[in-house]
């Protein structure tokens, strides 16, 4: 299994195609305005509308630039930030299924419109018209899922949780179909990007890491320039138990090694190669500290 975190953000790379979904949570503003140039679509999850509207209205823009869609069983949205999307034409979708979350009745959205998302039958019309929403004739629609995990400690579990359960869910799904499905999902938070490794070996490309031999070696990208996508940390978390990790590419690399809550924990290691290897037999969670620059302003 490949990753790419940061082709997400790199101008001079045709990313796969990707929706960003907004969540009821502080929004990382910094890596959104880098992140919406490539996005295929922007969603909203019910209440994460307001976030929206509240960042756009900071800029005079809330009647410019809209999101795609808002799905919820709506009832976190303000009146008054539905009325004016609905207004603007931005389409609603009330779902009142009580047994999903509006993180999970988004995912299911995307899941059955990928098609219609990554390769819209008219640019002008289509929610998923946004620039360059046709990438290469590529099936998967990645997700990055712009949420914070610096509030509440249980919605930040709850988060991590449903990034488990909806990764799992799709991986499984794609397995055993042939047609467009949803790809990877990135957690974009304040300071993050967060996602789950699945079991077997794991290649995370990781160019533009603030590495020190970047830094020292003369190579122009000092601290503080705009060339940076990641900071050095990083973080291996087991999720349901015990499990086993091997890692190439880390300042401390491990073989075969136990890892657990409750026992050890690998994090705050750090990047040494443009290219990380995982090997697990189980899902764990991998977490890549972002930029500086692509950090939420506090």
């Amino acid at each position: 299994m490949e990753w790419d975190p940061t082709q997400f953000f790199r101008d001079d790379h045709t990313t796969h195609p990707f929706a960003l979904l907004i969540l009821n949570q502080p929004i990382n503003e910094r890596a959104f305005r880098v992140l919406r140039k490539h996005a295929n679509l922007i969603i909203c999850a019910d209440g994460g509308a307001n976030r929206f509207y509240d960042m756009m209205k900071t800029h005079d823009q809330e009647s410019t630039d809209l999101p795609n869609l808002i799905i919820g069983d709506l009832d976190s949205i303000a009146p008054s930030v539905r009325a004016h999307y609905s207004n603007l034409g931005v389409t609603v979708i009330e779902d009142e299924d009580q047994n999903s979350t509006d993180f999970t009745k988004c995912l299911n959205y995307l899941r059955d419109h990928v098609g219609e998302v990554i390769s819209p039958p008219s640019s002008s019309s289509s929610p998923g018209s946004s620039e360059g929403a046709v990438k290469g004739g590529e099936t998967k629609l990645d997700v990055l899922i712009m949420g914070g995990l610096g509030g509440r400690v249980d919605q930040a579990f709850s988060q991590i949780h449903h990034l488990f359960l909806m990764t799992r869910s799709f991986a499984a799904a794609s397995s055993g179909r042939k047609e467009e499905a949803v790809g990877n999902l990135y957690l974009i938070s304040e300071e993050s990007i967060t996602f789950i490794l699945r079991p077997g070996e794991n290649v995370i490309w990781t160019p533009g890491t603030n590495r020190p031999d970047l830094r020292d070696q003369g190579t122009g990208m000092g601290p503080g320039t705009e060339s940076f996508l990641l900071e050095e940390n990083v973080g291996i978390v087991p999720l349901t138990g015990p499990a086993r990790i091997t890692t190439r590419g880390l300042e401390w690399d491990v073989e075969d090694w136990r890892t657990e809550i409750g026992g050890r924990l690998s994090t705050s290691n750090h990047i040494r190669s443009e290219v990380i290897t995982v090997e697990c037999a189980v899902p764990v969670l991998f977490t890549v500290e972002l930029a500086s620059r692509l950090k939420r302003a506090r």
